[in-house]
Parts: structure tokens; sequence; C-alpha cells
């Protein structure tokens, strides 16, 4: 009995470093996500009180 190879396919190994590959760039982009997430919601917080002090000071007569 002859075994056929489809070349065509990936192999269990190629597969394997793909998704090895792919985890460990996950790994690295989290954290770094989370750390530049804390310093943009400070900065818009800050920039809505600029605008509501703006906005009120407008109106005021």
């Amino acid at each position: 009995m002859k075994l056929v190879k489809n070349q065509n396919a990936f192999t269990l190994i190629e597969m394997l470093v793909v998704l090895l590959i792919i985890t460990i760039l996950i790994f690295v982009a989290i954290p770094n996500i989370t750390k530049h997430s804390k310093n943009i919601n400070n900065k818009g917080c800050e920039a809505f009180v600029k605008w509501n002090k703006y906005s009120s000071s407008s109106f005021q007569c």
C-alpha cells in the first residue's frame, strides 16, 4: 500500500509554530494595551472637564 502525500496542506508542526507565534504576539500586546488604556481614560476625563468649563463660562452673563 502506497502513502500519498498531499503537498497542498499544512502539517501539524507548521500549524503549531504559527499558533505559538500568534500567542507570543498576544502576550506582548495585552500588557501594553492595558497600560495605555489608563492614560487614555485620564486624558479623556481631563478633556471633558475642560470642555465643561469652557462651555459653562460661555453661558455666564
